[in-house]
């Protein structure tokens, strides 16, 4: 689809799908391999769709800097990034995927009326304003 960033995905057929999210599959293996120990990612990775949209960032951005990038800072900004963003996928490393325990839909409801009743405040506020 012309005018969105190659990696959103939404939209896209199936066979566009397959073929980006074996690609994605190859670089991940690969950026899993060459770049450990910083890079430690779970076997669920996929169905984090937070952290698939994030790898496939830098998949299209690594792209961009073997294929493209002219200025050497670019690349040693990937290479700093990815090993920011390695921390933080860390923590996803040993997840077991459980299912959610029941009452965490209880939970998100409650926060979410917590979050309308901000909403509704801070609409009120600025409709005064």
């Amino acid at each position: 689809m012309a005018g969105r960033p190659a990696w959103v995905w939404e939209g896209l057929g199936a066979e566009e799908r397959a073929v980006r999210w074996g690609g994605l599959a190859e670089w991940v293996e690969w950026v899993e391999e060459a770049y450990a120990p910083w890079v430690v990612l779970p076997p669920c990775w996929p169905v984090h769709e937070g952290l698939r949209v994030e790898l496939a960032m830098f998949w299209y951005w690594h792209r961009w800097v073997v294929g493209s990038a002219v200025n050497p800072a670019d690349g040693v900004r990937w290479h700093n990034e990815l090993r920011r963003s390695a921390v933080a996928w860390k923590e996803l490393a040993t997840c077991r995927h459980e299912p959610p325990v029941r009452h965490h839909g209880q939970i998100m409801a409650d926060r979410n009326a917590k979050r309308d009743e901000y909403l509704a405040q801070a609409q009120n506020t600025a409709e005064e304003a």
